[in-house]
């Protein structure tokens, strides 16, 4: 059997690639080792957020409705279940639409024999071009008894709720699920080597430590783990139980096997790539968490994957990967774009300046904006309930090279939560007339 293009993984980048390829009327073939959907759907962003959007729910619903003069009660049910259903569903969804495109899809791993020839459950596949799409999966931290721990991606596919976790790591993934099972009735314990979320700002990262002692999560910035034994976790600042001990301390990429026959530059974060996500070798791209790059996020993977394959269709395309967001899915949802070392001057205004927060009750956060010393936008930050999509305004304006007065010259939905950003644009030439002048300082 003979190919086209090959894409060895079925995840956010490889459906996207091995999608467009057939659409194109190229003979594809889509091999995905255990799930389609990757890491996302199957043990990332889709069980994450939904069990963040349960705990929200139960947490603040009661709140909510007070707020509305609503008197509203909440219980648990089998919600595991939904979720497992809505991961299947999206799954098996995109196996289904590289086969709707045309392409031809396998389960099972596959091994490169050559730069033409790949092999999956015993069959030999021959290729011109190879996509290698095979992401990357959690890596347990150098601590002995580690072996007690679970990692982040078995935490989100948990079917029951520990009555107490320890968590260890304080990124994205750590602090989402500490405030999850802490919202869902766990005792939480957050600990890291480091400071909490060390690379936001310190405006997002007070906020978000402030909802986490609403939750009653205990943190432990600055902590030496020596070993875990059984449900125990002992460090340098006592000892901390948990039913469930979590790790959430990186991901490392799932180079195939055989990768070394190819002859492509590859380091401890990824494979070499150029901006066409092509490799060394010219019969071989990369795309997605594979790849050596910083932004290991599902929405740039699915970009990479349509870049590899405009290239391969001879379309040259690249990606600002400057104006890719990223998001924290905690309550509330941190957004950040951009790159706050080109800021030159930065405003922020406050969600609950906005008459839209006032209906709502969703009055925590702000908008955050940076330019550069010309007025462009450069940076932006949003804290918020809906962070995940009032963040994708200041992408596209970073992208697009836009100044501040592009924004301050818009005119946004009234009421929105939007206006926040506008208002935050208009901040820098004193025209943000919807907050009190003592609400400069405000989040």
């Amino acid at each position: 059997m003979h190919y086209d293009v090959v894409v060895l993984g079925g995840g956010s980048a490889g459906y996207v690639a091995g999608s467009i390829l057939a659409r194109n009327n190229l003979k594809v073939a889509v091999i995905e080792k255990k799930a389609f959907g990757g890491v996302c759907v199957n043990s990332g962003c889709v069980p994450s957020i939904f069990l963040s959007d349960i705990s929200f729910l139960f947490s603040r619903l009661e709140e909510l409705g007070n707020y509305k003069g609503l008197n509203i009660s909440i219980s648990k049910d089998n919600f595991f279940k939904k979720r497992d259903e809505i991961i299947n569903y999206l799954s098996d969804a995109g196996r289904k639409l590289i086969e709707d495109a045309g392409g031809d899809t396998f389960i099972g791993e596959g091994k490169i024999n050559g730069d033409k020839e790949i092999e999956v459950n015993g069959e030999k596949i021959g290729f011109e071009k190879l996509i290698i799409a095979t992401g990357s999966s959690s890596v347990p931290p150098q601590i002995d008894g580690i072996d007690y721990a679970i990692s982040e991606d078995e935490a989100v596919n948990l079917h029951e709720i520990p009555s107490s976790m320890v968590v260890i790591g304080g990124g994205y993934a750590g602090t989402e699920i500490a405030q999850i099972f802490a919202r869902l009735g766990s005792n939480v314990t957050l600990i890291t080597r480091g400071k909490i979320l060390k690379e936001i700002t310190e405006d997002a990262r007070n906020i978000l430590l402030d909802s986490f002692d609403w939750d009653n999560i205990q943190i432990y910035e600055n902590t030496e783990i020596k070993h875990i034994k059984d449900e125990k976790v002992i460090t340098n600042k006592g000892e901390f139980k948990g039913e469930i001990i979590v790790y959430a301390t990186g991901r490392k990429p799932n180079f195939p096997y055989g990768l070394e026959l190819l002859g492509v530059k590859s380091f401890s974060n990824g494979i070499e790539v150029n901006n066409n996500m092509e490799t060394d070798n010219p019969r071989v791209h990369a795309i997605g968490d594979v790849i050596d790059k910083e932004k290991k996020v599902a929405h740039a993977a699915m970009s990479e994957g349509m870049i590899a394959a405009l290239d391969i269709l001879g379309i040259k395309e690249t990606i600002d990967y400057n104006s890719i967001p990223q998001v924290i899915y905690t309550d509330p949802q941190i957004g950040i774009v951009g790159n706050i070392s080109d800021v030159s001057k930065i405003n922020k205004f406050p969600i609950t300046a906005t008459t839209r927060a006032t209906i709502s009750g969703f009055r925590e956060g702000y908008a955050k904006i940076g330019i550069d010393n010309s007025g462009k936008i450069v940076y932006g930050e949003i804290v918020s309930n809906i962070a995940e999509e009032l963040i994708n305004i200041l992408s596209l304006a970073i992208r697009e090279k836009m100044n501040i007065k592009d924004l301050i010259f818009s005119s946004f939905i009234h009421p929105s939560l939007s206006e926040a950003i506008i208002n935050c644009a208009r901040s820098f030439y004193n025209l943000d007339v919807d907050r009190f002048k003592g609400m400069k300082n405000e989040s």
